[in-house]
């Protein structure tokens, strides 16, 4: 046989060979659980479960929703990092888990994000609202800026101490010059019970779960921490346009995958995870929610996640906070 066709047939040889790495590669479990760290009902599960049939398509396998809830949802984290690096156990969770509570709680995990986990995709996002009670005298962001700066009654609440929430809240008192006192609710529930009876003067809370109180006429949203309107709520304005210029405090929810993840696994489930968000319904669904889809692939959402834990993390140090 001469050289050239000999050459030919291993060339084709190796170019075969690889074909099947890549193949193995992105071969799948035939059946992928999404990790929710939370209770079913709340937002990450709806969002899971929106995913898990458009999910199911793109990737030929069964895909089921799996809720573990417990310490904030740093069990289910926890658990992420000892799965199989094969792309059958993906972490559905929000930068309030992976963000803030990794910089609350450095040094007492057994993870860490930008090590053990890869920011596979970002799926969706929402803005943080100012919001004061219906009954309150104040119609503008600057308006209790005026009055809080000085007050014996400057406070705020949130659903829960170290969450990200409570950071926005004490950038914001920087920001405008109020110094002003942390009050953290065991939920939302509360929180926006006590803000709708007047006995909280302000909340600071995901727009989400706001809107429904202020679309009621129960509670007033004076503005959200962004430089632009959120689209699924354009009459509330920003508080950038209202002159209170600090960096904009968004929450999201994404999905990660453990650290050794091969490569072509990453980028095949990435791209069913941009089909299934782009999913007409379950675009409308969330929207319904006041969730907005908010795709980044695996390369953006990396960088977004790195950045985030660089902004928060003076903040948080600086703050004194320290879970019980």
């Amino acid at each position: 046989m001469p050289n050239s066709a000999r050459r030919a047939l291993l060339a084709c040889g190796l170019s075969l060979v690889a074909l099947a790495g890549v193949s193995h590669a992105q071969a799948l479990s035939p059946t992928i659980k999404l990790v929710v760290p939370y209770p079913p009902g709340g937002s990450a599960d709806t969002l899971a479960r929106l995913i898990a049939q458009p999910l199911q398509e793109q990737l030929k396998a069964t895909v089921v929703v799996d809720n573990r809830p417990g310490a904030g949802g740093r069990i289910a984290a926890s658990q992420l990092k000892r799965s199989p690096a094969d792309g059958s156990v993906i972490l559905i969770a929000p930068n309030a888990l992976t963000t803030i509570q990794s910089l609350v709680y450095e040094g007492q995990l057994d993870y860490k994000v930008m090590e053990d986990f890869i920011p596979l995709s970002r799926l969706s996002s929402f803005p943080m609202g100012l919001a004061v009670p219906a009954t309150s005298p104040f119609k503008t962001a600057p308006q209790l800026v005026a009055a809080m700066k000085g007050s014996k009654d400057a406070n705020y609440g949130t659903s829960g101490a170290g969450g990200l929430a409570h950071f926005a809240g004490l950038e914001f008192g920087k920001t405008t010059g109020i110094e002003w006192t942390h009050i953290a609710y065991k939920g939302g529930a509360p929180l926006v019970t006590d803000l709708i009876g007047g006995h909280l003067p302000v909340a600071i809370d995901a727009l989400v779960d706001q809107i429904e109180q202020q679309r009621g006429g129960k509670i007033r949203v004076l503005g959200i921490f962004s430089d632009k309107r959120y689209s699924l709520a354009p009459d509330i304005p920003t508080l950038a346009e209202q002159g209170i210029k600090m960096a904009p405090v968004e929450g999201w929810f994404g999905a990660f995958l453990p650290a050794k993840t091969p490569a072509p696994v990453v980028a095949r489930i990435d791209q069913a995870m941009a089909k299934a968000i782009a999913n007409p319904e379950v675009k409308e669904k969330l929207n319904e929610l006041v969730l907005q889809t908010a795709y980044l692939d695996s390369a953006d959402f990396t960088r977004l996640q790195a950045a985030e834990l660089q902004q928060w993390a003076p903040v948080v140090r600086d703050s004194g906070f320290k879970p019980d």
